[in-house]
């Protein structure tokens, strides 16, 4: 019974969303079947303790249906049913979380059954809430577009052409609604190309930012945001546009929901990580104080749950700045919000890259040790700090066999993106040659350094570029 739909949705609600529900199922508005409530009052009384100590289905029956043989498929029917009404529960929920909602569907009421009685008021309320949410994204744009449209529909233009129309106000909350949320498409599409092998076509991207750039969206944050984020993977050289787009969210991020926010604050955290393994140190100093700004506002929480990739990349920008310290705490206070199943592999691989740059090294080793990899990057970084390790420490044995596996691993793991793989590449190469130099020849060290300085792709290349200027 633990494992059935019904009572895995139900663990996800609070205890205040259990109460509303048991109103609802109480109504004979919504059910009318007694037996569902004594089912869910049965469950509700072992939701709030361990999962473990939910009763067998044929304890249930023998409790609720006493004399009667038990019946499975009879039983399945009421879960069933139960996760039904759940599902409208939770529906209309949100329904009546948003009064915009509840407005739109009234006008489209009104329009379809000829209430013109009510038409007035409906139509005076819903441009007050609208006019009033504080969220500017594309649905807000969408909402503004049903309304004006069932606007159109009370004119009745057709019959009283005495009337001006509202269609360039249709037109316009349209064309932001659908500007925005194919700019926002087309970022996700590229920011999913990243960090996977996958490739997405979505078509009309450069007619899109053609019309932007001759129309009058300058002061349309959800286009403005969105076509600056799409810059950052169409033209990542033009800087201006970064630091431009992290002051328009920063001014604008009220505007956008939670899971919007935490959209655009990856892209905008991986365009500058990427130019950091780059070379560019001059976003480091800029991302760490981006990064303090979203950890301290919780923008970065989904379901009170701190993601690994944003826990891994806060530490590696706080430990190049030498924030031994603050990162440490940072380290030990986040480590319960990372997801369960992930948390221990985060916690002890971190612990090492904080070991690593206090130049612990010994500890280095102990703890990777100690880690299991499911997901290709920590296997990517875990190898890169083994690597810079085995370099540190002098054991060059150690050292040149891991560069050859790291590379056989790179050319079989067919999960990893290609301009991913051809970083960790150069990498290989660039140590291997490293490691091969000895300190009185000057000449094969400058022609490294250049080769280095002139080649984009290379991760950990200040690394690099720090041991070639220490020989």
């Amino acid at each position: 019974m633990k494992d059935s739909k019904l009572v895995q949705t139900l663990l996800q609600l609070d205890k205040a969303e259990r109460n509303k529900f048991k109103k609802f199922l109480i109504s004979p508005f919504f059910n009318s079947d007694e037996n569902l409530v004594a089912i869910y009052e049965f469950l509700e009384a072992y939701l709030p303790k361990r999962q473990e100590d939910l009763p067998d289905k044929t304890i249930l029956w023998k409790k609720l249906f006493k004399g009667i043989p038990f019946d499975d498929t009879r039983l399945r029917k009421y879960f069933s049913d139960l996760l039904k009404l759940l599902g409208q529960f939770l529906s209309l929920d949100l329904y009546q979380s948003d009064p915009v909602t509840q407005d739109l569907s009234l006008l489209e009421v009104i329009n379809n059954r000829k209430l013109n009685g009510l038409a007035n008021n409906s139509l005076k309320n819903a441009r007050l809430h609208l006019g009033t949410k504080s969220l500017q994204n594309a649905q807000t744009f969408l909402q503004g577009y049903q309304l004006e449209r069932n606007y159109y529909e009370i004119l009745n233009v057709e019959d009283n052409r005495k009337i001006r129309s509202n269609l360039e106000d249709i037109n316009r909350n349209l064309d932001i609604f659908y500007l925005s949320e194919k700019l926002r498409l087309f970022c996700m599409a590229l920011a999913l190309q990243t960090i996977s092998a996958h490739t997405y076509v979505i078509p009309y991207q450069e007619e899109i930012l053609s019309i932007i750039e001759k129309k009058g969206f300058e002061n349309v944050p959800s286009v403005m945001v969105y076509a600056k984020l799409l810059r950052l993977f169409t033209n990542p050289s033009d800087e201006d546009n970064y630091f431009s787009l992290r002051q328009s969210v920063s001014e604008n991020n009220l505007l956008f929901p939670n899971n919007e926010l935490t959209e655009i604050y990856s892209i905008i955290i991986n365009y500058a990580t990427i130019q950091i393994n780059t070379g560019n140190n001059k976003f480091l100093t800029d991302l760490f104080e981006f990064y303090k700004e979203v950890v301290s506002q919780n923008i970065l929480l989904e379901d009170n749950s701190f993601s690994p990739w944003h826990y891994r990349n806060f530490v590696v920008v706080g430990l190049r700045l030498k924030e031994f310290s603050w990162i440490e705490k940072f380290i030990y206070d986040y480590a319960p919000l990372l997801p369960e199943s992930q948390r221990e592999n985060s916690l002890t691989f971190n612990l090492a890259s904080l070991y690593f740059y206090q130049k612990k090294y010994d500890l280095v080793i102990k703890t990777l040790q100690s880690v299991e990899y499911d997901d290709y990057t920590y296997n990517l970084n875990s190898k890169n700090m083994l690597i810079c390790t085995y370099y540190n420490t002098g054991e060059t044995d150690a050292l040149f066999f891991l560069l050859d596996s790291f590379r056989a691993f790179l050319n079989r793991n067919h999960n990893i993106p290609e301009n991913r793989k051809n970083l960790y590449r150069n990498f290989i190469s660039f140590t291997k040659k490293l490691a091969k130099l000895t300190p009185k020849d000057e000449k094969s060290k400058q022609k490294l350094m250049a080769e280095l300085e002139q080649t984009s792709n290379v991760a950990s290349k200040s690394w690099l570029l720090e041991k070639l200027a220490e020989l």
